[in-house]
């Protein structure tokens, strides 16, 4: 046995020196696991970030079809109100040009206009037909 000298030594501070080193210990067995747990909650975090991106990125090409969709059907009805608006412009034009050339003719001339008139209203409910069923047809086609 190796003698101490009664000053110089406590066992309470070798207590305390023996605590402290099997504290270091025990941190420093734990700091694989540690890392290991921070880690696989960052691939578990990281997974779900790129699973909502890939979510967004699916709903917002969805919506930018859609809208390419809107926005064609859009364009077609403005085409086939401008048609319109072109066809009541010139049943006009006509018939004030009739009415000018013979003033005495105002009824016939307007029987003539309507017929015309009749006929535009049937051309223009066929546009509107095919309008419609593209537009069906391409809703149909993405669901």
């Amino acid at each position: 046995m190796i003698p101490f000298p009664a000053g110089d030594f406590t066992w309470t501070a070798a207590g305390a020196w023996a605590s402290f080193l099997a504290l270091i210990g025990i941190i420093a067995r734990q700091v694989g696991p540690w890392r290991k747990i921070s880690v696989d909650a960052e691939t578990v975090f990281r997974d779900n970030l790129i699973a909502r991106v890939e979510k967004l990125e699916r709903d917002l090409q969805r919506k930018d079809q859609e809208g390419e969709q809107l926005r064609r059907l859009h364009n077609a009805e403005r085409a086939v109100d401008r048609h319109r608006i072109n066809n009541l412009q010139q049943c006009f034009d006509a018939m004030l040009m009739m009415i000018d050339a013979a003033p005495e003719k105002a009824a016939e001339i307007v029987t003539k206009i309507r017929e015309m008139r009749a006929e535009q209203l049937k051309a223009e409910a066929l546009e509107k037909a095919a309008v419609h069923e593209v537009a069906i047809n391409a809703v149909g086609n993405n669901q």
